[in-house]
């Protein structure tokens, strides 16, 4: 478990969640990620570090039966993920800085076509059901971002088994 009240408040949250209707379950979790977002500087700076050459994944939390993991992404400028849809559901909440998250919607020929973008500041939440939306995340502003994702899948498959990436 983790040493920062704040990370394990979290997790004991979205565990809680976990029993509840879906709809009930992402209201839960985005009231969760409000909550932890709207509470700056509880983030270890080595959890906020940077990598110069893609956007940084750490992961912070685990859960021990395996439902869900927690991950501080850092993006530097200009940095940006792939177009991408999630195979689980995910809660994200920008804990600092600014993001522009870009919607897309898949074409009978499976290429993605962008259908609009929202700019995403500290504390603005989104959850995505499993397989319900495609989008990319970018960092377009002068300074570094943190985000928190909140994924329907254990620590140990976030690598692997969160993303469906669209070339």
């Amino acid at each position: 478990m983790s040493a920062l009240p704040q990370l394990q408040h979290l997790a004991d949250r979205i565990g809680a969640a976990l029993a509840r209707s879906p709809m009930e379950m992402a209201r839960e979790v985005q009231a969760a990620l409000r909550d932890v977002t709207a509470e700056p500087n509880w983030l270890p700076e080595e959890r906020r570090r940077a990598s110069h050459d893609n956007y940084a994944r750490h992961l912070l939390y685990g859960d021990p039966q395996g439902r869900f993991s927690i991950l501080a992404l850092v993006w530097e400028q200009g940095q940006k993920s792939p177009i991408h849809a999630h195979y689980c559901w995910c809660g994200v909440g920008v804990y600092q800085g600014e993001l522009v998250e870009t919607y897309y919607r898949e074409s009978l020929d499976g290429v993605p076509m962008r259908v609009g973008s929202a700019r995403r500041t500290a504390g603005t939440l989104s959850f995505d059901a499993p397989a319900s939306g495609i989008h990319r995340i970018a960092n377009e502003s002068a300074a570094p971002a943190v985000s928190l994702h909140v994924y329907g899948i254990a620590g140990n498959r976030v690598s692997g088994g969160v993303n469906r990436i669209f070339a």
